[in-house]
């Protein structure tokens, strides 16, 4: 089998330079209006789909919505073999225009959907196809616009390359946020009739913005020659199986810490500070939107940081931080005062969880060959997403709604931790290979 390599420049290549920029930028806002899309979701089910949609705002409602909220993540592993499959096969710049026009057709058809008091049953049954729709979308997101850059980044910048476009899943959520946080300050009966709608609706004029942005960039320096060498696998899944198995469990076990804790924050804990400790609904987001915003520097920072240190040890030291502030960032809610909420989640957000998320792009796409690496990360990455990120939300209010405590939440975060620290330490360091088939 001959191996791909990517030549490493040894002098300046300012066309070269220019490429990098457009495909960073087109791959970095293409993440943010997917983002975008994803997260208003998880906002929604927080905040209004219980009463619209399941015709109840008590406990049932809540559960209901975050059991929605999880369908769209057990879509995300259909959407991760589909889109891996087409990324493997035919290129990842055409599989990010597919992705990124279905998950804007599916949001903004969200935003006109009958509620629970016009359709009855119709309503949440919508809610759900659409969902499954945009969880199908997001599946093949994540891999092709990280891959888009690991696979053109200069040698030694991989992780501060990778991380680049993942950040754009923290912007996502700021302009997410922002967007609710503004509708949610009108009066309550403006809010539940229509003013939830708008956030979704601007969904269709974002993603045009990024098709826009996204048209035209070239393919990656390491799929080019794939295909001039005619090297690329014609069933990428079956040898992912059969090659690299133990890879694909290990990045599924790579991202289980930062879905259950980051979907915890984002869903579970707006829930919580707005339903049980009564916390104006605008205060809460606001607090996330800004330790989002932060995210724009804190994930590339912590990439940047992996391609210095190891992508092992920078994990593992947000690992620890997260273990030991799982408790805390509760206590810190439980003050309702809105420094301290803002406190919680500035240390939540670009500390904990992105000191294992920046670096995490770089990491699983190290595992791969070039061959099959768009299939293995969407593969173990959806998989994880699927049974540690869309039902984290559920878990933690089902066990807080069977305890009254939110002890059990903070252990299952520091669970999650310990999954990821096994399946980060079960590899060898790659940050420092140079021989790269990346």
């Amino acid at each position: 089998m001959t191996t791909v390599v990517v030549a490493e420049s040894t002098g300046p290549l300012p066309s070269r330079t220019r490429t990098d920029r457009r495909t960073m930028v087109a791959s970095t806002v293409g993440t943010v209006m997917e983002w975008y899309d994803f997260n208003l979701y998880g906002l929604a089910s927080a905040l209004v789909f219980g009463p619209l949609f399941f015709g109840s705002s008590a406990t049932g409602g809540i559960l209901a919505s975050f059991a929605t909220f999880a369908v769209g993540f057990a879509a995300r592993p259909i959407g991760g073999m589909l889109f891996g499959h087409l990324g493997d096969r035919v290129g990842r710049k055409h599989v990010l225009l597919l992705t990124m026009l279905g998950m804007g057709v599916t949001t903004t058809l969200i935003g006109v959907l009958p509620t629970y008091a016009a359709v009855g049953i119709w309503a949440p049954v919508l809610l759900v196809i659409l969902r499954v729709c945009q969880g199908i979308a997001v599946g093949g997101e994540f891999a092709g616009a990280t891959l888009l850059t690991v696979e053109s980044a200069p040698p030694g910048r991989r992780g501060l390359f990778g991380a680049i476009p993942a950040m754009g899943t923290g912007a996502g959520f700021v302009l997410a946020a922002g967007v609710f946080g503004l509708v949610s300050m009108l009066p309550q009966e403006s809010f539940e009739s229509w003013g939830w709608r708008v956030p979704f609706l601007l969904s269709a004029v974002l993603v045009l913005f990024g098709l826009v942005v996204r048209h035209g960039i070239k393919e990656t320096p390491v799929f080019a020659e794939l295909e001039e060498y005619g090297e690329r696998e014609k069933r990428p899944l079956v040898a992912i199986l059969r090659r690299q198995p133990l890879a694909v469990i290990r990045v599924l076990g790579i991202t289980v810490s930062g879905f259950v804790w980051g979907y915890m924050i984002q869903a579970f804990a707006v829930a919580y500070a707005t339903g049980t400790l009564r916390m104006d609904k605008s205060t809460v987001l606001w607090a996330i939107t800004l330790a989002s915003a932060l995210e724009i520097v804190a994930i590339p920072f912590w990439g940047w940081l992996s391609d210095r240190i190891g992508r092992r040890a920078m994990v593992c030291i947000g690992l620890l931080c997260t273990v030991l502030y799982a408790f805390p960032f509760f206590w810190l809610l439980e003050t309702r005062s809105t420094g301290m909420v803002v406190l919680a989640m500035l240390i939540a957000i670009p500390v904990c969880k992105d000191m294992v998320f920046g670096p995490q792009a770089a990491l699983v796409a190290e595992l791969f060959d070039a061959r099959i690496r768009y299939s293995g990360v969407s593969v173990g990455r959806e998989f994880g997403g699927a049974l540690f990120g869309g039902t984290a939300p559920f878990i933690g209010a089902a066990l807080h709604s069977a305890t009254g405590s939110v002890a059990p939440v903070a252990l299952y975060v520091i669970a999650g931790c310990v999954v990821t620290a096994f399946a980060v330490l079960a590899g060898r360091e790659t940050a420092h290979d140079r021989d790269d088939h990346v």
